[in-house]
């Protein structure tokens, strides 16, 4: 990661939960073991989706890099404002603690909903379980629920993103990488568990990517990637549609050593054909 200063990597291998107090910060929570860590901040980056630090930080300690720039989920209201909720100073979660059984929690309450986000290390996946409620007399229906990620691998000006499946289908993944460092890949997952759907994603140049999102504007992103940005300084992002009084989202953040393995886009062409003969409608795109 050499796109701005950042912060060291800490050397936590076989910790399982420990309390931080890091600057300005009040009480980062890191989550560890031998291949991975995580130092969750919840509300305290005390920012938006542009500058550096976010709900969590990410560090692959096998690659000896710190994958992340900034991880911020945010609520997009049916009016069209916003709750950031990685940003403390604008409502969004206060400090994490230490829920027990290695899962680090964070709360917010934005627009008569309250959001609750547990985090645990499974593996090298930092997985966030995001649950909703509203309050009496208020609805989820109309919400957007956004997780953003903008990463930095080794460099920031040679980004690669990529996805595989489909929302459809069900299997949608979100890929992104060093094109000229090569190996160490991002890999972002969601799951619209209970009263959500994910309906939404994108990859965009992160100034103009998460400054529309912060605003409010979805059209950067798609429900069938026509609008996914494949090179530069870039963002991923997912989005769920919320519905009821009360919802359940899944998102994984994980890394693998290699890229997915997409097909050349004259394979693709060749496999079209194959498939509009024998009348099977799925697509595949590649970037």
């Amino acid at each position: 990661m050499s796109q701005r200063p950042v912060t060291p990597i800490a050397a936590a291998i076989g910790l399982a939960l420990v309390g931080a107090v890091t600057g300005a910060q009040a009480a980062s929570i890191t989550l560890a073991n031998a291949t991975t860590e995580v130092v969750v901040n919840g509300g305290e980056a005390n920012n938006g989706l542009v500058p550096f630090d976010g709900y969590f930080r990410y560090t692959d300690l096998a690659a000896a890099e710190e994958t992340t720039w900034s991880i911020d989920p945010l609520l997009r209201f049916g009016d069209g404002t916003t709750a950031i909720l990685s940003n403390g100073f604008a409502g969004g979660f206060g400090s994490p603690i230490d829920a027990g059984g290695g899962v680090v929690r964070s709360t917010a309450t934005n627009g008569g909903i309250g959001t609750q986000a547990d985090t645990e290390l499974v593996g090298s996946n930092a997985r966030t379980t995001f649950s909703f409620e509203a309050a009496p007399g208020f609805r989820l229906d109309g919400v957007t629920f956004v997780f953003y990620a903008e990463n930095d691998l080794f460099s920031f000006d040679d980004d690669t993103a990529a996805y595989t499946g489909s929302i459809g289908g069900g299997d949608l993944a979100l890929f992104m990488y060093d094109s000229t460092a090569g190996g160490l890949t991002v890999r972002l997952t969601g799951e619209g568990v209970s009263g959500s759907a994910l309906t939404l994603f994108g990859a965009g140049l992160w100034t103009g990517f998460g400054t529309a999102l912060e605003s409010g504007d979805l059209s950067v992103l798609s429900a069938d990637g026509s609008n996914f940005v494949t090179t530069g300084d870039l963002g991923l992002a997912l989005a769920f549609a919320l519905r009821g009084t009360s919802a359940t989202v899944v998102v994984n953040y994980d890394t693998q050593p290699l890229p997915p393995p997409i097909p050349e886009p004259g394979s693709l062409a060749l496999l079209g054909l194959g498939l509009a003969g024998v009348g099977f409608a799925r697509r595949r795109r590649a970037n």
